[in-house]
């Protein structure tokens, strides 16, 4: 039985459309071994080739940087220590599609060279630790748990022990909320003044809706450069693209008003524009709710 012990000591990023973070961690491995009881009054310190040890890897782990090189020692009733302090890229699987009102799980996989049968990797929730505060900008992090499982090796056919260490990151939307969500908003609404304008002033009326469509059009690839290049969409970019359609329907329904005014059927004209008036807002609502509720 080796007993694993985990503290964050940073949480430096997290790049979650590359689907990795990067964390300052100090791993902490105990076991006990009684051909290596000794007479010694302290602890001694022992080599990796000298020692049985469980081979310990970091099965996500894309890049290690070694603060502080591993240490391995023998107490006299033969417990071993292993302990090891590194700052690495580690990978996770993200789920953006409720971004950017998301939350992540952030592990670290420690796997064994041996099987579960040989070697049981076993921690408790007192051994796993982090730092009050950390580097982590726009996202609350905590300790969630612990997972201990097979990892299955399909080349050579076998299973070696396995445990995950399991943070929980949920991401704080401020910025989204208020940098993003709210000028996309009033964009979207800057649509509807078109319809509270008398029907004969229509080259105001065209210009103030294409000129929505336009500005639409500059924020979405000023926002491109913030959003995560993913395949699938988010509960964002729904919301964009549900704004982008009630933009160009708002100025699709001005051309189509000028129109019919200008057929001399302006009693049909009042009443597509005034219909505007009200269902513009009703859909705004329900493109919020379908985004961001449903």
């Amino acid at each position: 039985e080796v007993t694993l012990q985990l503290y964050v000591n940073d949480l430096i990023s997290i790049y979650d459309a590359q689907q990795s973070f990067i964390a300052d961690v100090v791993f902490r491995a105990e076991w006990h071994d009684p051909r290596l009881k000794h007479d010694g009054l302290t602890a001694c310190a022992a080599q990796m080739d000298q020692i049985w040890t469980p081979v310990l890897q970091l099965l996500n782990r894309r890049s290690i940087e070694r603060i502080r090189e591993p240490e391995l020692s023998v107490a006299p009733d033969g417990s071993v220590l292993f302990l090891l302090r590194s700052l690495g890229e580690f990978s996770f699987r993200a789920d953006l599609s409720n971004f950017p009102f998301d939350s992540q799980e952030l592990s670290f996989k420690v796997v064994s060279t041996y099987s579960p049968e040989q070697v049981r990797l076993v921690t408790r929730p007192e051994l796993l630790g982090l730092a009050e505060h950390l580097s982590i900008a726009n996202w609350t992090v905590k300790m969630k748990e612990s997972r201990s499982l097979a990892h299955y090796v399909a080349p050579v056919d076998r299973d070696l022990a396995r445990l995950d260490l399991v943070l929980q990151a949920t991401r704080l939307t401020g910025y989204y909320t208020w940098q993003q969500l709210l000028p996309l908003l009033l964009v979207v609404m800057m649509t509807w003044v078109v319809f509270w304008i008398p029907l004969e002033f229509v080259p105001p009326r065209v210009g103030l809706a294409a000129t929505s469509m336009l500005t639409l059009i500059a924020y979405r690839f000023a926002m491109s450069s913030v959003l995560p290049p993913i395949a699938y969409l988010t509960r964002l970019d729904v919301f964009m693209i549900g704004g982008s359609v009630l933009v160009f329907a708002g100025l699709a329904t001005t051309v189509a008003v000028s129109h019919i005014l200008d057929q001399g059927n302006e009693k049909l004209a009042n009443r597509v524009n005034n219909s505007a008036r009200w269902l513009s807002p009703l859909l705004l609502v329900a493109l919020t709710l379908l985004a961001f509720i449903s």
